[in-house]
C-alpha cells in the first residue's frame, strides 16, 4: 500500500510538472512575440502616421476597449474551459497581427486589426492567472507566479533581441515583424490546446460582483491608469523627446527583461515572505520617484545626454515594477472560494482595469499638449502615491488569511 502510494504520488508530480512545462511552452511563445510587437509598435505609428500625443492619447481607446470587454467575452465564452480560451485568444491575436502586417499602412484598418489583436491579448490575460494559481497551493503562489512571470520575461529578452540586433534602423520591416508575431501566437496557441487542468475545466459564472471585493476593484481601477500613463507615454517621451529609434526602444525592452528574469522570481517570493500589502505600499512608493524621474529628467540633469540616460533608466524601472502587480492576483486569489469564482474576478478585474485605460491616455495627451509632457507624469506621481494609499487597507499577511476563511462563512457571502 505505501508503494502504491509513493507511485500515486510521483504519478502525480510528473503530471503537474509536466502541465507546467507546457504552459512555460506556451508563455514564452506569446512573450517572444509581444517582445517584438512592444519593441516596434510605437514607432510604426510615429513613423507611418505622424501621430501627434493627443491623437496617439486617442488611440488607446479603441486599443483599450476590448480590455473592458474582457469580462462581457468570458461570459459568452463560460462555457469554453479556461485552457481552450488561450486558444481563442491566441487566434484572435494571430489574426490582427496578419492583418495589421498585410493591411497596417491604412489608419481605418489599422485600428481595426490593431483591435483585434488587442481583444485576443486582453482575453488572454485572466488565462494566465488562472492557469497559475490552478496549478500551485495557498503557500507558493507568489513564487508560482514569478516564476511565471520570469519564464515570461526570457521570452520577451528573445524577442527584443531579436529586434534590437537585427532590425533595420533606417528602413525598418515592420509589416515582417507583425507577421513574425502572429506565428508566435499560433505556436502559443497550440501549447494552450495541450493543456489538460481538471480544476479549470467545470462551467465558470458569467459574472460575479462580490462586495467584499470591493477593494480589489479600487487597485485594479487605480493599476490601469497607472498602466496606461506608462504604457502609452512612457514610450512617446522616449521616442519624441529623445528621438530614440526602434531599435534602441528595443534595447531598452531587453535590458529590463534581462534584469526581469532574476527580478521576478524574487519580487514574487517577497509578496509570499511579506505579504500582498507591504509589496503594493512599496510599488506605488516607488513608482512615485520613477514619475518625477521620468518627467523632469531634463530639468535635472545637466545635458541632454544624461537626461536621456535617466529618463531610459525609470523606463527600465518601471517595466521591472509592474511584475509586483501579482501581489492583485495573489491578493484576490486568497478571498475567492473556487477556482471558478477566482476566475470570474480575475476577468472582471481586467474590465476594471480597462475603465481607466481607455479613458486616461485621452486626458494625458491633452494634458501633454496643452502644458507638457512633465505635467503628465506629476499627475501620475500623485496617482502613485493613490495607489500607494489604497493598498494600506489590505489586510496584512496573517489578518489576510483569516479573511479569506471568514469569506467563505455563511453569513459574510455577499
Amino acid at each position: 500500500m505505501l508503494w502504491k502510494g509513493i507511485d500515486l504520488s510521483q504519478q502525480r508530480n510528473f503530471q503537474l510538472n509536466k502541465q507546467w512545462f507546457v504552459f512555460f511552452g506556451a508563455i514564452t511563445a506569446v512573450a517572444i512575440g509581444t517582445g517584438v510587437h512592444d519593441s516596434i509598435f510605437n514607432n510604426f505609428l510615429a513613423d507611418t502616421f505622424q501621430l501627434h500625443a493627443d491623437a496617439r492619447g486617442w488611440l488607446e481607446f479603441p486599443r483599450e476597449l476590448p480590455g473592458f470587454l474582457v469580462v462581457l467575452m468570458s461570459g459568452i465564452l463560460c462555457m469554453v474551459s479556461i485552457t481552450r480560451i488561450g486558444v481563442v485568444a491566441t487566434g484572435v491575436f494571430a489574426t490582427g497581427m496578419i492583418g495589421m502586417s498585410l493591411l497596417g499602412t491604412h489608419l481605418p484598418t489599422m485600428v481595426f486589426m490593431m483591435a483585434t489583436a488587442s481583444a485576443g491579448m486582453h482575453l488572454l490575460m485572466p488565462v494566465n492567472g488562472s492557469v497559475v494559481l490552478a496549478l500551485s497551493d495557498e503557500h507558493n503562489r507568489g513564487r508560482r507566479m514569478g516564476q511565471a512571470a520570469a519564464v515570461g520575461t526570457t521570452g520577451t529578452v528573445i524577442g527584443t533581441g531579436l529586434i534590437w540586433l537585427f532590425f533595420d534602423r533606417t528602413h525598418p520591416p515592420y509589416a515582417a515583424g507583425f507577421l513574425c508575431v502572429s506565428g508566435l501566437v499560433v505556436v502559443a496557441g497550440c501549447f494552450y490546446g495541450m493543456l489538460h487542468i481538471p480544476g479549470l475545466h467545470q462551467p465558470r459564472a458569467r459574472l460575479i460582483v462580490r462586495r467584499r471585493f470591493k477593494l480589489y476593484y479600487l487597485l485594479e481601477l487605480l493599476a490601469g491608469a497607472r498602466k496606461q500613463i506608462f504604457l502609452t507615454f512612457g514610450p512617446w517621451v522616449l521616442i519624441k523627446v529623445y528621438d530614440l529609434p526602434a531599435a534602441s526602444m528595443a534595447k531598452l525592452l531587453f535590458i529590463a527583461a534581462v534584469i526581469g528574469i532574476f527580478f521576478q522570481p524574487a519580487a514574487g517570493a517577497a509578496v509570499d515572505r511579506f505579504g500582498e500589502r507591504a509589496i503594493m505600499i512599496v510599488d506605488g512608493l516607488i513608482l512615485f520617484v520613477v514619475c518625477l524621474g521620468y518627467g523632469y529628467a531634463q530639468q535635472a540633469a545637466p545635458s541632454h545626454d544624461t537626461a536621456q540616460v535617466l529618463a531610459s533608466a525609470c523606463y527600465i524601472l518601471d517595466q521591472l515594477l509592474f511584475s509586483l502587480s501579482s501581489a492583485r492576483s495573489v491578493y484576490i486569489s486568497r478571498l475567492t472560494e473556487n477556482h471558478q469564482e477566482l476566475n470570474a474576478t480575475l476577468a472582471l478585474g481586467v474590465s476594471i482595469n480597462h475603465i481607466a485605460s481607455m479613458t486616461i491616455p485621452a486626458f494625458a495627451g491633452l494634458l501633454w499638449v496643452s502644458f507638457g509632457y512633465e505635467r503628465v507624469f506629476l499627475a501620475a506621481a500623485i496617482l502613485a502615491l493613490c495607489c500607494a494609499a489604497a493598498s494600506s487597507f489590505v489586510p496584512g499577511k496573517g489578518r489576510l488569511a483569516l479573511a479569506g476563511q471568514a469569506a467563505v462563512m455563511p453569513e459574510n457571502r455577499d
